[in-house]
């Protein structure tokens, strides 16, 4: 199987399991009304966490799981656990049989981080591996637009719950069509071990024959520099897996902060159902346009600054704030602009630092940083707007680009590395 087939096959299948994971929560409210469940009582916020955290709990094991068993494995296990979730979600009767599939979806699912690994054991070149990443994003975008505006439509006519039933259909797809990928080949030494993507360097010995008193010296003063950096914070910087994870986790709380009220923001302006689908999916609509525009042009531009990115996003969110519909438009373009800055930033850094033997660990982890970001979003949004109302997400998520952009500060003065 050629490269281009291969990376076809992979992005395509990451879009159709993304199109009814990432569009069905804009319309969580309806599925409550739907099942008689109150609307106030925060299982909004609650439910749309929901598969989000159970992926974030599952990550570390389906990581391991990757690299012992093969991330194509991984890749088909996560999208049969789509395809069940979303069956048990369209035939839900209750709002706790909701609970379950929602549950599902999530610890069986978490095809971002499956996809991912598969691509970094397959490519090898740093610059293609980021080009790839930054195309797995592009096919979640593109679901994000298409999906809002497309199921949008179709709630007029059918019942929320019972869509799901018809968008099994597009993992089991994805499924069938994985089974077509080469599968990977996992090396002897990945189980059981530990995925560092940044090591140390180790201080190296003149002679193989040195004495036990100056290996025990070593030892104890290796012990110590550890203690000194787990005390000063330095090993957290000196590590940059480490610190693009957590950036990772800023800017999914950024993100996720303004996504389960916003049906309820949006009908402030008296927006029909697909109208808000469209002004949900406008920030995925400009980080498509970015893209495409980008990979003509990038060889006459520098690389992309994360610090600006988390400044256009802040800038964003708090622009969501005004009463004018016109501005409120301007703001969604402007935090697609945001995003994508954000995440050419964090691809680039990630596939610098990857390795591709431990690739399944890696993308787990750091796909389950963004997770755990996701589900203390929208614990926060649960339990600030029903005190503050429904602009306290845009405040909240603003808050954590500053946090954000003073971590990049931080960074920036200890080491030289371009964020």
């Amino acid at each position: 199987m050629s490269y281009r087939i291969m990376v076809a096959i992979v992005l395509c299948c990451h879009y159709l399991s993304a199109f009814s994971a990432l569009g069905m929560p804009l319309f969580l409210p309806i599925m409550l009304q739907e099942l008689n469940a109150p609307l106030q009582s925060g299982w909004v916020g609650l439910l749309f966490i929901l598969p989000t955290l159970m992926t974030a709990i599952a990550a570390r094991y389906w990581g391991r799981f990757a690299d012992t068993y093969g991330r194509k494995t991984s890749l088909l296990r996560a999208e049969l656990g789509l395809t069940v979730g979303f069956l048990i979600c369209g035939f839900s009767q209750s709002l706790w049989q909701l609970v379950i599939g929602l549950s599902v979806q999530g610890l069986f699912g978490g095809t971002m981080a499956a996809s991912n690994a598969y691509l970094a054991t397959s490519i090898t070149d740093k610059n293609a591996l980021k080009q790839v990443l930054n195309f797995t994003q592009f096919s979640a975008r593109l679901a994000l637009i298409t999906a809002p505006i497309g199921l949008g439509f179709l709630v007029h006519h059918y019942e929320v719950l019972s869509l799901y039933r018809v968008l099994a259909i597009l993992p089991l797809l994805a499924l069938l069509l994985s089974f077509s990928l080469k599968k990977d080949v996992i090396a002897a030494g990945n189980i059981g071990t530990t995925a560092n993507t940044t090591e140390l360097p180790k201080a190296s010995t003149r002679t193989k024959t040195n004495n036990i008193n100056s290996n025990t010296a070593k030892s104890d003063k290796k012990k110590t520099q550890h203690s000194v950096q787990a005390i000063t914070g330095t090993a957290f910087f000196a590590n940059p897996y480490l610190f693009i994870s957590v950036l990772q986790f800023f800017l999914a709380f950024c993100m996720v902060a303004t996504f389960p009220y916003f049906l309820p923001f949006a009908k402030i302006f008296g927006l029909s159902t697909s109208q808000i689908g469209q002004l949900y999916a406008m920030p995925h609509v400009m980080y498509l346009i970015c893209q495409l525009l980008y990979g003509r042009i990038s060889q006459r531009l520098p690389a992309m600054s994360l610090s600006l990115g988390f400044t256009v996003l802040a800038s964003a969110v708090l622009l969501h704030l005004t009463d004018y519909l016109l501005l409120i438009w301007l703001a969604r373009m402007l935090f697609g602009v945001g995003m994508f800055m954000c995440y050419q930033s964090l691809h680039a850094q990630m596939a610098d630092t990857n390795q591709s033997k431990h690739s399944g660990k890696i993308f787990s982890r750091y796909d389950a940083l963004a997770k755990w970001g996701g589900v203390l979003a929208g614990l926060s949004v649960t339990l600030f707007v029903p005190i503050f109302g429904l602009l306290s997400p845009f405040v909240l998520s603003a808050m954590m680009a500053v946090i954000a952009i003073i971590t990049i500060k931080i960074y920036q003065e200890k080491y030289s590395s371009i964020v």
